[in-house]
């Protein structure tokens, strides 16, 4: 559940790259974070009413869902943000595999390195969203000087 401060971080942040995205961003920025919200939400309502930590399944399924979004908004908006965020989810997916099939590293507790590096890339996700909400602001208000 979201109990510990980097979860907590991580949704605070989600909801950021959200208002950053609706301020300065155009259509595809917009889409992509909320999308990324509301599927953040959807798992935090759904630990908070289960009283539960989600296995690897249900984690995966979140993130395919994510994954398959954000692939709809890279077919059709071309933007360098979209395609980092496709290899964040790609990376997520490999974590996901790492997990079900147990390859990790002796003597250390498994779910440890898992949510470690599920929470890093929970965190780069927004993070790339907020960088390409500012690239597109910052491109836009060039041209807005230049005319």
């Amino acid at each position: 559940m979201f109990e510990t401060l980097a979860s907590q971080l991580v949704l605070v942040f989600v909801f950021v790259a959200v208002a950053f995205a609706w301020w300065k961003g155009e259509r595809p920025e917009r889409i992509g974070a909320l999308f990324n919200a509301v599927v953040c939400l959807g798992v935090t309502l759904f630990q908070a009413v289960s009283h539960q930590m989600f296995e690897t399944i249900p984690i995966l399924i979140a993130d395919g869902i994510l994954a398959t979004g954000f692939l709809f908004l890279a077919f059709r908006y071309a933007r360098l943000w979209l395609a980092t965020v496709m290899v964040l989810e790609a990376g997520a997916f490999l974590i996901h595999a790492s997990k079900l099939m147990e390859l990790l590293p002796e003597g250390h507790p498994p779910a440890y390195y898992y949510y470690a590096a599920m929470n890093v890339a929970s965190m780069l996700v927004p993070l790339t969203i907020i960088l390409g909400t500012a690239v597109v602001w910052f491109n836009r208000s060039r041209k807005l000087r230049a005319a």
